[in-house]
């Protein structure tokens, strides 16, 4: 029924209503009346309790709503999570490239087996390649700094340059140390340098001054050195006297060699041996003008020069 309809139905039943009550007062009667009709009520639908439809934001979380049965009853259901497969794709892109590239260095290209080696001449190269420690070792764990100094402990090398190239090149520059003597001492042949380093004998070369060590029954042992002054004193009286092929050295009297007339020349030690030998020489002929065969003829001081029959 329309409000309109409802409006003059109660209007109508207003007037019955009174004439009735006119009626029962004239005559003393009960009169009954019905309830009135209330107007129908008018129920909002959901659509219209919900409001206007929202559009969602973008970027929002959706939300979604189950209907139950049981009314007022809502139940929430988790936003459902936005999957981005961009960044799993390159994280997995990133870990396949890493597996391989670990395999591909694990091939044997990149393992050590030789070094270039220059500069070597009296050291065996398989000695230089021994004492470097990178044989059979990975390319990116040869650490140049370390072989530099393994190389120097080499006996007889100098100094070292190491340089490491992919994928498995080491090239190793060496600077030998250069024997000037060789000194025998306690039974062993040993090569000296000018600094006084000994280091062992691996060849037998050419013109090397042998020095024989008379008072002493030990080799030289490791860290000990041969007294530069004798170095220097061997050498300048080989530079003197070419016809020298052997010295002898005692710390007592320093170097000496056999004079081919017959006796012992003791020298001493140091860089005057120019001076010495002059002494020497003059203290030689004033003997033999007298007929004197030494044994011994002793320079070491040239101040107090001194023979012995």
């Amino acid at each position: 029924m329309s409000l309109a309809a409802f409006a003059k139905s109660r209007t109508r039943a207003d007037a019955v209503r009174r004439r009735r009550l006119a009626r029962a007062a004239a005559t003393g009667e009960t009169v009954v009346l019905p309830a009135p009709t209330r107007a129908p009520e008018r129920r909002e639908s959901r659509a219209e309790k919900r409001g206007p439809k929202r559009r969602p934001m973008p970027g929002a979380k959706s939300r979604y709503e189950r209907a139950f049965p049981w009314p007022d009853v809502e139940v929430a259901l988790p936003a459902l999570p936005a999957i981005h497969a961009d960044w799993r794709m390159a994280s997995l892109t990133i870990v396949l490239l890493l597996v391989g590239l670990l395999f591909s260095l694990n091939g044997p290209q990149y393992f050590v087996e030789a070094i270039n080696l220059s500069g070597a001449v009296n050291v065996p190269g398989s000695e230089v390649y021994e004492a470097s420690g990178v044989d059979r070792q990975h390319i990116l764990w040869v650490d140049p700094k370390v072989v530099k100094v393994n190389v120097e402990k080499l006996p007889g090398i100098a100094s070292a340059e190491v340089e490491v190239r992919w994928p498995n090149v080491i090239n190793v520059g060496v600077v030998e140390r250069e024997p000037v003597l060789s000194w025998q001492q306690g039974g062993q042949s040993n090569w000296v340098d000018r600094g006084g380093i000994f280091f062992p004998a691996r060849s037998d070369i050419q013109g090397l001054l042998p020095v024989i060590v008379d008072d002493a029954q030990t080799p030289l042992a490791e860290g000990q050195t041969v007294p530069v002054e004798a170095i220097e004193g061997a050498l300048q009286l080989r530079a003197l006297r070419p016809n020298v092929e052997l010295l002898h050295y005692d710390a007592l009297n320093g170097l000496s060699y056999q004079d081919g007339r017959g006796w012992r020349g003791y020298f001493g030690v140091g860089a005057n041996m120019q001076v010495k030998l002059a002494v020497y020489e003059t203290l030689v002929a004033n003997l033999l003008s007298r007929s004197v065969h030494p044994t011994v003829v002793s320079v070491s001081n040239p101040d107090a020069p001194f023979y012995r029959r």
